[in-house]
């Protein structure tokens, strides 16, 4: 929604940028760094566009302030980005999502994207930890039900705010599909799995969490993809899931397509199919594979 679209100001822009709003104004005249210019010839700026910068002008990464600096927590945030100090990120990150504070989960996954570390990093060191963090304090009976699924839906909404900004090739080198099981609820690690497959220059068709079997041989014949991503986090019923796989597998070898598979579900299940390439421990494998 328009709303939720975050723009900041030449000032703003400089801050993060850590230079002053005249070069700011220098850059946006010579087309270096873009902008959204309104007939009164204010100059607004997307997330997107000073990632764009940052990655066309990496020099600028070691000085930057990847966000405005507004107060005494701005800054320990920023300053924890740019050292890498994920054990930090984590406790922060997690106390945030409790909060249901989007704007302060958004802050760090979008500072650490500008600050040049991979998605995959991003992914293994600091929200796959969170998540696991809120899903055990749940399992212990430490919190309830209804606060664990608002932390993760926090986590999750900044996810997916961060594909705004996250730099796409324009050239495809294939299709891949991504898909959970039919009763699978948990689309979070295969929705991190869309973002890195989109930054390698896929083209990605991802049906989320319950998607009959029907649709799945369906979309085949209208996207044609090379590669199948399957994500499994809890398996309560093994044999039709089995059954369910078995015949993923098979519509897979049906059209050419290999199967990559990630996730404690597949603890529980055969995985012996000739169409299996790889079976994925962390996100730097996605992005390896």
């Amino acid at each position: 929604m328009k709303e939720d679209i975050q723009y900041f100001n030449s000032r703003e822009a400089a801050k993060i940028l850590s230079v002053n709003v005249s070069t700011i104004k220098r850059w946006t005249d010579e087309g270096k760094l873009e902008c959204i210019q309104s007939a009164g010839g204010h100059r607004k700026f997307l997330m997107s566009h000073l990632a764009g910068f940052l990655e066309s002008h990496k020099k600028q990464t070691s000085k930057v302030n990847l966000f405005p600096i507004e107060d005494e927590i701005d800054l320990e945030v920023s300053h924890h980005i740019l050292k890498g100090d994920f054990d930090y990120l984590i406790t922060y990150l997690q106390e945030q999502a409790f909060s249901s504070s989007r704007s302060r989960v958004q802050q760090v996954m979008n500072g650490l994207y500008l600050a040049q570390y991979p998605l995959h990093q991003i992914y293994d060191h600091l929200i796959t930890p969170v998540l696991h963090n809120i899903g055990a304090l749940w399992e212990q009976g430490e919190i309830s039900v209804a606060k664990e699924h608002l932390a993760t839906q926090t986590v999750r909404d900044s996810i997916i705010r961060l594909q705004g900004i996250i730099r796409i090739p324009k050239e495809k080198i294939g299709n891949v599909l991504c898909l959970n099981f039919s009763d699978e609820l948990h689309d979070i690690a295969l929705k991190m799995v869309d973002h890195i497959l989109e930054t390698r220059g896929f083209g990605v068709l991802f049906t989320g969490q319950i998607t009959p079997l029907v649709d799945i041989d369906q979309l085949f014949d209208v996207l044609r993809p090379e590669r199948v991503y399957i994500s499994s986090t809890i398996v309560s019923d093994v044999s039709t899931v089995q059954t369910e796989f078995n015949q993923i597998c098979k519509i897979s070898a049906d059209h050419g397509a290999f199967v990559y598979i990630g996730g404690r579900g597949f603890d529980a299940l055969n995985l012996n199919h000739p169409q299996v390439k790889a079976r994925l421990k962390s996100f730097e494998d996605v992005t390896n594979s």
